[in-house]
């Protein structure tokens, strides 16, 4: 009797036949419809290689106004409580074709699973999600060990993807309570879909999620997702919390989109912590790397409340 069904849908598809007929068929008995966020399409050696990162890294803002749409849907039908689940997520754009000298885009240089824009992409998923509220109850990535998951196995050896990375630097903001944040950052646009990804107009080059942690503590997590601006030196102003005069930061960054792990260098792309100083309790600056998530802790001031 404790066991929840999931319904099969198709998500996030705008004007999707198979979630129109689901939800006006089930009626008030539907309680959850699942996506499989799998897409990028067919890309080959002409393919503009920032256009398909940019495309990525912003479906995060299309998805969280369609799944904005699909929960209004699902409200007006009379179904209470609705929500959705992410069933599988993967970058899913696949190269075909030979490759040329002249080309754009090469299978090595492709936004793949195993590199870090796979992190990225699934951060600012993730960041979506929480926006979203209790809409989203349940986020899965694809597979644990070799099939695009955070584990490789060769050789009898078993080494990282810069997602299990990502997995492990979220896990800290587990049980938080998401806070407002008001962002100012540069943006950037594309000009063509890919897959069920359509052009986007002035995404945010930074994606920025704040939470209070069950022990008081305030985490930001920051993807600077921006394929051709360099790093970006951001400042955080914190209202309302005293925070202690360091913070830390745990930062997993590439030198590009597709840098990864290998067999041969399987640790290339690891976190790596520091710190910086904190002014007047309430104000830090950050230097954020291209190709880069960021988890910043701060703590807060003894005897200061929220």
């Amino acid at each position: 009797s404790s066991i929840q069904l999931l319904a099969c849908g198709h998500g996030n598809q705008p004007n999707s036949e198979w979630n129109d007929r689901l939800i006006d068929g089930a009626g008030k008995t539907l309680r959850c419809i699942t996506d499989h966020i799998l897409t990028g399409g067919r890309v080959d050696a002409q393919t503009d290689p920032v256009e398909l990162y940019h495309a990525f890294m912003g479906y995060a803002a299309e998805l969280e106004r369609r799944y904005g749409k699909l929960h209004e849907q699902m409200c007006t039908a009379g179904i209470g409580n609705p929500r959705v689940a992410i069933t599988e997520l993967q970058l899913f754009a696949h190269f075909h074709g030979e490759t040329r000298p002249d080309g754009k885009l090469k299978p090595e240089t492709l936004p793949r699973p195993d590199t870090i824009a796979e992190a990225l992409y699934h951060a600012t998923i993730v960041n979506a999600c929480i926006r979203l509220g209790d809409f989203v109850e349940m986020l899965t990535h694809s597979a644990t060990v070799n099939h695009g998951g955070g584990l490789r196995k060769a050789c009898e050896r078993v080494y990282a993807n810069p997602i299990h990375h990502a997995h492990a630097m979220g896990i800290a903001l587990a049980d938080g309570t998401p806070v407002a944040v008001r962002l100012s950052s540069g943006t950037f646009s594309t000009q063509r879909g890919f897959g069920h990804i359509p052009p986007l107009a002035e995404v945010p080059v930074i994606d920025a999620m704040a939470v209070i942690s069950p022990s008081g503590d305030l985490m930001l997590m920051l993807v600077h997702r921006g394929a051709d601006c360099g790093a970006i030196e951001l400042t955080v102003n914190v209202e309302g919390f005293f925070a202690q005069d360091e913070a830390t930061l745990v930062t997993l960054s590439g030198d590009a989109w597709h840098d990864r792990n290998t067999l041969e260098v399987p640790h290339r792309i690891e976190p790596q912590p520091s710190r910086t100083h904190v002014r007047d309790g309430n104000q830090l600056t950050l230097t954020l790397p291209p190709f880069s998530l960021t988890r910043v802790t701060l703590k807060q001031k003894a005897g200061t409340k929220v």
